[in-house]
């Protein structure tokens, strides 16, 4: 009887083992290897779905794998991953990222089989660099726990900060903005600041304002501001100053327009201050100081001398990542609110043309003739 027994629950065993149970293979576990998983999630996923210029899941994430292969074979891996089928779309999907970590996961692996020196940091901060560099724009910035700042933007600063005339009686400054100003001959008010900055004790607007009031206390006849140098800061209206109402810039967001903005004018300064303007932009004009140029531009308030300007004119999204990096993404991009022509990535063309060293002559002229002709 005990025999029987024991024979049961062999045949039991074997037919269990040979019929409806999982096979050896299927029970094996895949092996995994820190890939930072979820930063890169995280990032993709930000990224895809808030990118202005419409990044597609296709090309995001082709370019951070090949800069992942790069990387791996950097650090001593030999394994070579096919690319996946990713979709074309400009949203996120959780297949196409799936796959990717997938085949990262087995460049990863590679490094370790090698006995490479396997840096998961590395490895991730290469993966988003290149997915931001897919669809480059000046706000949208890695910033790396590990590797500083990556930006997606390929533009470079070019020309000279602001070139104060040696001439002329000293309005004050510069502060903490680097505000500056000079009466010169002619009762032409020049006047500079390095940033728009706005907060604490200090603010631009209300230091420029109180400037231009000493400057027409002292017989300023006409304003030539110079912005060279001045990469932005702060998102202030000081356009208003100088305009009455008008549109000053149209918002477009990923899902359209988002809207324009008018000059308010609440904040426009008296009849007195509305005289000749030129204002001074080169390759290291950017943000802020665009959005000052462009509204004076369009609305044909101020002359623009010199270079095109960098060309950073949006909004940006930050996105906090596991570790303390964060990834901002370029959410909104500002074209002008009178003809709708786009400068983001292009840059602001001046009216008149002018290198560094002759800017400044040259928007005294254009003054000069302004006020020769009576405004």
């Amino acid at each position: 009887m005990r025999r029987a027994l024991m024979l049961l629950v062999t045949a039991t065993l074997c037919l269990s083992a040979c019929s409806g149970g999982p096979s050896s293979a299927t029970q094996t576990p895949t092996r995994t290897a820190d890939i930072k998983r979820s930063t890169l999630d995280i990032a993709y996923s930000a990224f895809v779905d808030e990118d202005v210029h419409h990044i597609t899941s296709k090309r995001a994430l082709e370019a951070a794998l090949e800069a992942a292969r790069v990387e791996a074979r950097a650090q001593g891996s030999k394994v070579e991953v096919r690319t996946p089928s990713f979709q074309d779309t400009d949203e996120t999907q959780l297949s196409d990222f799936k796959l990717f970590a997938e085949a990262v996961n087995q460049l990863a692996l590679g490094v370790q089989l090698a006995g490479g020196q396997y840096s998961a940091e590395r490895l991730a901060d290469a993966a988003i660099g290149a997915m931001i560099k897919a669809s480059p724009d000046c706000h949208t910035q890695y910033l790396s726990a590990s590797a500083g700042v990556i930006s997606s933007s390929t533009a470079t600063l070019t020309g000279t900060s602001a070139m104060i005339p040696a001439e002329g009686t000293s309005l004050g400054g510069p502060d903490e903005a680097g505000l500056t100003g000079k009466i010169l001959s002619g009762g032409i008010a020049y006047l500079t600041w390095r940033d728009f900055t706005f907060g604490g004790t200090y603010k631009i607007d209300a230091a420029l304002r109180a400037m231009l009031a000493k400057a027409l206390g002292q017989g300023a006849k006409a304003w030539l501001i110079d912005l060279r140098g001045n990469l932005g800061g702060s998102a202030i209206d000081m356009t208003s100053m100088f305009l009455n109402g008008e549109p000053t810039i149209t918002q477009v967001g990923k899902t359209g327009n988002a809207g324009t903005a008018t000059a308010n004018k609440d904040l426009r300064l008296t009849a007195e201050y509305q005289l000749p303007m030129v204002v001074i932009v080169n390759g290291r004009s950017a943000s802020a100081s665009e959005v000052f140029a462009l509204a004076l531009k369009e609305n044909k308030r101020a002359t623009i001398v010199g270079e095109k300007t960098l060309g950073c004119l949006g909004a940006e999204a930050p996105n906090p990542l596991p570790g303390g990096a964060s990834l901002h993404v370029a959410v909104q991009e500002f074209v002008g609110g009178v003809t709708g022509a786009k400068y983001n990535n292009v840059g602001i063309p001046p009216d008149v043309r002018a290198d560094d060293a002759t800017a400044v002559g040259k928007a005294i002229e254009i003054l000069k003739q302004k006020l020769a002709r009576g405004g």
